[in-house]
């Protein structure tokens, strides 16, 4: 008798704790008034701007005649550039830097000594240009130059975007709307009528080469070497519903 006494006790008990339950979780769902959603937006573009630079170089035991050969070296080269339809004004070139070198002797006794061995004068040479495959070509063939005795070292090109601020803005549209859509599509579903944008949230431009395997980071990714590239960027909106 105790036992079926207790049973009978316990049941009213448990049927109101699951009404309660019951009540509360329809009251959470009940109160579901917002809605997130996400929207992004993806462009290919190419590059109209490269950054080209090369580094040339000549060594003397004479000041003097190092200068002279320097600058040699660099009228053959503007010289170079017209030919190769290469404008002078996009032809920048930095100021000489000069170094005295030496080399590492040892003599009879051992005793390692610094020997002079000459002037080192050297001066870059960069190029920003839109005459994208004109550089390119430039970058990748200067054996015309070093044919004629200029020790030109050539650097790996950048590009970039003169129009990227406009396409940022109609990415960032294209974006909003893509999130839009979604937000409406789920509320349409889900028998809810969407309300005003209460809170809105871009995310960073992530801009790598086409086709490639680069990853995003959190700061937003640029890529500077590759001619054709993908820009992304994400808009994260709240609505009302």
């Amino acid at each position: 008798m105790k036992n079926y006494k207790s049973i009978f006790i316990l049941s009213p008990t448990l049927i109101i704790i699951t009404l309660i339950i019951s009540f509360a979780f329809e009251g959470t769902i009940g109160h579901v008034s917002s809605i997130n959603v996400t929207g992004s937006a993806k462009r290919d573009f190419t590059a109209d701007i490269i950054v080209w630079q090369s580094n040339f170089s000549t060594k003397n035991m004479v000041l003097s005649d190092a200068y002279k050969k320097l600058d040699m070296d660099r009228q053959l080269i503007s010289e170079y550039l017209i030919q190769n339809n290469i404008p002078t004004e996009d032809a920048i070139f930095s100021s000489i830097s000069i170094s005295k070198q030496y080399d590492y002797k040892r003599d009879d006794d051992g005793i390692r000594y610094e020997e002079f061995s000459g002037y080192l004068l050297s001066q870059n040479l960069k190029i920003e240009s839109t005459s994208v495959l004109e550089i390119e070509d430039l970058s990748r063939d200067i054996t015309t130059l070093i044919d004629s005795g200029i020790e030109i070292q050539s650097q790996s090109p950048y590009y970039f975007y003169s129009k990227l601020s406009d396409l940022k803005i109609d990415m960032i549209a294209e974006a909003t709307h893509d999130a839009r859509e979604r937000a409406e599509k789920i509320s349409e579903n889900a028998n809810a009528t969407l309300g005003k944008l209460t809170y809105a949230q871009m995310g960073v431009f992530q801009i790598i080469a086409k086709n490639s395997t680069e990853n995003y980071s959190w700061g937003g990714t640029h890529n500077k070497t590759s001619k054709h590239k993908t820009a992304t960027v994400t808009m994260r909106l709240n609505y009302d519903i």
